[in-house]
């Protein structure tokens, strides 16, 4: 008996693909001509899709959070920026590190980098943010005492008030 074979392409989940689009849209990391194209979409189509309310909230939404101005969002959106890169960059080392007429000098120093990208032979915490972390190094003579300790971020809240005071006084 034979199988039925199903050429056509499989549903689009319309919300989870409006919410794709919506935060490589608001990131502006990669043209809007790649991001089309990876999500396989023309250019009629993607106008119709900037006018849809659906559309317009989540872009709203990831726009919020991409601008925010806190300094884990700034942490976290130059994290994101620089990921974007190296991910781009990924094929090309692989393909450095297997071509036979690069020298080995080159290959070492792209496996070095892709070893710390995958985070190989790391001890160090890399979900820490600066300012939560502190660390102590004190020397006594040749000898070296290391305090290290993880701390909770704290928020420090307050508002700031203008007095206007006479300047004889």
């Amino acid at each position: 008996m034979a199988e039925d074979i199903n050429t056509e392409p499989p549903p689009v989940n319309v919300e989870l693909l409006t919410s794709r689009l919506a935060r490589e849209v608001a990131r502006d990391l990669i043209p809007i001509e790649q991001i089309c194209e990876r999500y396989r979409i023309d250019d009629d189509t993607y106008q119709r899709i900037l006018r849809h309310p659906m559309f317009q909230q989540r872009l709203q939404e990831e726009l919020d959070i991409w601008g925010a101005s806190t300094p884990r969002a700034i942490t976290e959106r130059i994290s994101a920026k620089a990921a974007t890169m190296i991910e781009e960059s990924i094929i090309e080392v692989y393909e450095l590190i297997h071509d036979k007429n690069q020298p080995m000098v080159a290959k070492i120093k792209a496996l070095e980098w892709a070893s710390r990208l995958a985070g190989v032979g790391q001890q160090e915490s890399k979900d820490l943010l600066p300012g939560e972390r502190v660390r102590f190094n004190i020397f006594i003579g040749d000898k070296k005492i290391e305090f290290d300790k993880e701390v909770p971020a704290k928020t420090i809240e307050g508002s700031a008030v203008l007095v206007d005071k006479d300047p004889s006084v």
